[in-house]
């Protein structure tokens, strides 16, 4: 993922689905001049700092569980 798709996302009204190793997660806040983005763990609710590359997108989200 780009930092802008990143930035975008987090922006969004809509909720929009991203995974960081095959776990969703919500991002907090980007940061573009290292190409990293703060990140909490929906399951887990622990939040980390990861490269904004490692991220995906996996689309609108219509029901959360």
């Amino acid at each position: 993922m780009k930092a802008t798709r990143a930035e975008e996302i987090m922006k969004s009204a809509d909720i929009i689905g991203v995974k960081y190793r095959n776990n969703y997660v919500w991002i907090e806040d980007v940061d573009k001049g290292r190409n990293t983005a703060h990140v909490t763990y929906l399951e887990k609710r622990n939040t980390l700092h990861v490269d904004i590359d490692q991220l995906e997108e996996t689309g609108p989200v219509t029901h959360l569980h």
